[in-house]
């Protein structure tokens, strides 16, 4: 039987003749779904290898595109991968517009298709490839060609740099350098209008310490080396001012938390801050956590204090006195700006996601390290700029990506094995009673 969930509410599955059945990624609003398109990369030919280069090439783009956001994508090229196995079909540069087309469409439900050929040059040493990359959007009529390019490259590196790159910009229609962020109008006008989801991002009020992080002397530890301060120069504006060591830069290096905020799993968000540096290397994290049962006794210590009124009691957001959050999803930000006196803007979205567990609140860590200075932050912020579906949030629970057995298959599983194994033993003591 073949199955298919609504995709414009949940954009989850497709059907797929074969019994086949390919999970979607990044489930969006029904009022946007239409706006937003499905991706789908393939596997590139690669015959000199039996196909291990062009399986690298796929995961090249998923990968991209699972951190660039701003399309739907296969959950994983797993369910690509089965799909092609079954239908013993392969995306050669060679493939039709025709082939393709009908597979894209009709067979994924899709609008995008990336694929290719990547080859050892003849007679080159091992690092050259002949590369063919294409990429079509068949949603509209004729089809529109994205990106079309032959190439004998210089390096393997040359292919996710400059030739993944290429293709995924000219995808995102962007120009070189733009930040890697959702380019959509539903998008945009979400994070013009949406509330800041980070208290105190702008670390303008407070006491001894700003509204909406934690307390500075919290972590004497962590947090000796942290101080909240007027901006040099511009007395009107307040920052967050980390002064590293250099002990301290090669070893640990310095964090500040944020508090709480409330998340949904499924949903897109997107992070920016202001920061400048004359050393240390600046990074972010914004760690989501779910709510799991403790067999530690829950300890009211500084975290009760900066867990925020409305989400919840104890340590943690809407947190009960027998349970902790822990984290199950992070968006790590490696912030490449240049160093110096100017400020620098970071911008990148993220969507918390995982198969066993269920995010449900998040808070910004700030992080300096590697070299000796001092990093200032202003004006942090989350938004959510795509919203999570229902159907996103209801989800059948797994171990990881790479088993399609859900815990509640191996629950029941285990279940019929107890009831088996009961049976046996009554008839084994009906048995030997009769004996």
């Amino acid at each position: 039987m073949l199955r298919r969930r609504n995709f414009y509410l949940a954009i989850l599955t497709c059907a797929l003749a074969g019994g086949y059945v390919l999970h979607f990624a990044r489930p969006l609003s029904a009022a946007d779904a239409p706006k937003q398109k499905t991706v789908i990369p393939f596997d590139f030919t690669s015959v000199y290898d039996k196909g291990v280069q062009g399986a690298h090439v796929g995961d090249m783009f998923w990968a991209k595109l699972n951190r660039q956001k701003g399309f739907v994508i296969p959950e994983t090229m797993k369910d690509v991968r089965d799909f092609c196995e079954e239908k013993k079909f392969t995306a050669s540069a060679d493939t039709s517009m025709d082939d393709m087309k009908r597979v894209v469409k009709e067979d994924f439900g899709g609008d995008v298709g990336i694929w290719g050929t990547v080859e050892l040059a003849p007679g080159a040493r091992e690092e050259i490839y002949n590369l063919h990359i294409k990429c079509v959007d068949f949603s509209v009529d004729p089809p529109k060609v994205i990106y079309d390019k032959n190439v004998t490259t210089n390096s393997a590196a040359e292919i996710p740099h400059l030739y993944v790159k290429e293709t995924l910009d000219a995808l995102y229609d962007r120009k070189p350098g733009e930040a890697n962020v959702a380019k959509d109008q539903f998008a945009e006008e979400n994070w013009k209008n949406n509330p800041n989801l980070v208290k105190g991002g702008d670390f303008e009020h407070g006491h001894s310490y700003p509204d909406g992080w934690e307390p500075l002397n919290a972590r004497p530890d962590y947090y000796r080396y942290v101080s909240w301060r007027a901006e040099a120069g511009n007395p009107k504006n307040k920052v967050l001012r980390m002064d590293i060591p250099k002990d301290i830069a090669e070893s640990t290096g310095v964090l500040y938390y944020s508090q709480f905020f409330k998340i949904q799993e499924g949903a897109t968000y997107r992070f920016q801050c202001r920061y400048r540096t004359n050393g240390p290397s600046p990074k972010v994290f914004i760690k989501c956590y779910d709510e799991m049962p403790s067999v530690y006794k829950v300890r009211a210590s500084y975290s009760a204090a900066q867990s925020a009124p409305e989400t919840g009691s104890m340590n943690q957001p809407g947190g009960a006195a027998d349970k902790v959050f822990r984290e199950v999803y992070r968006s790590q930000q490696n912030l490449k700006g240049p160093k110096g006196e100017a400020w620098n803007t970071q911008t990148e979205d993220f969507t918390p996601k995982h198969t066993k567990y269920s995010p449900k609140a998040a808070r910004v860590d700030l992080y300096g390290y590697l070299s000796p200075g001092i990093i200032e932050w202003d004006d942090v912020v989350v938004k959510e700029v795509i919203p999570a579906t229902t159907s996103a949030q209801v989800k059948e629970k797994r171990h990881s990506l790479e088993t399609k057995v859900t815990l509640k298959e191996m629950e029941e599983n285990v279940r019929r094995s107890d009831e088996l194994k009961a049976q046996e033993r009554r008839e084994r003591e009906e048995k030997k009673s009769k004996e």
